[in-house]
């Protein structure tokens, strides 16, 4: 059942990424990302092959669907490396630690916002950083990633509530 609702979440999230908001034309400054979900939530578990090949799967189909030449995969497979030392950090989990499942409120409380939102500020900036390849304009830039995080983190929000009953079941 949660492997079904995981999928589904993958689809759920890829799907409004490249047939929603990469079609919307909110703003030059305002460009959601939700694709990066799959990976923030994925099993606490997941070793750390599952996560690159995560990573480099959603990259590689992010910059085919988005027409990106690899600046996804740029930013997805930092993502899924180091996902699991930032999660045993500002979660508090050990190294050594025999959580299982996905990351969600009723497991890790308040420290899951703290890492839900690190994951979202995280990849935006590896994103606009690797993007833009330059600090020329660096104010429009940070307005970019600013603004960008606001939004995104309201949709990657609202997706994971809509399915953490069934991911946590």
């Amino acid at each position: 059942m949660k492997q079904r609702a995981y999928i589904l979440l993958t689809f759920v999230a890829l799907f409004v990424q490249v047939f929603i908001l990469n079609n919307l034309s909110i703003s030059p400054i305002v460009i959601p990302m939700v694709y990066i979900i799959p990976i923030v939530m994925m099993p606490i578990e997941s070793s750390q092959f599952k996560m690159l090949l995560a990573g480099l799967l959603l990259g590689v189909a992010m910059d085919i669907a988005m027409g990106t030449m690899g600046l996804n995969t740029i930013t997805t497979l930092p993502i899924a490396f180091f996902r699991r030392p930032i999660l045993n950090s500002l979660a508090g989990l050990s190294s050594i630690s025999k959580e299982e499942g996905i990351p969600s409120i009723k497991r890790l409380g308040v420290r899951f916002h703290n890492y839900f939102i690190f994951m979202i500020v995280f990849h935006l900036l590896l994103f606009y950083f690797a993007e833009w390849l330059s600090f020329d304009n660096f104010g429009t830039l940070i307005l970019r990633i600013v603004c960008s995080t606001v939004v995104s983190l309201l949709l990657d929000y609202i997706i994971v509530m809509l399915f953490m009953k069934r991911l946590s079941a």
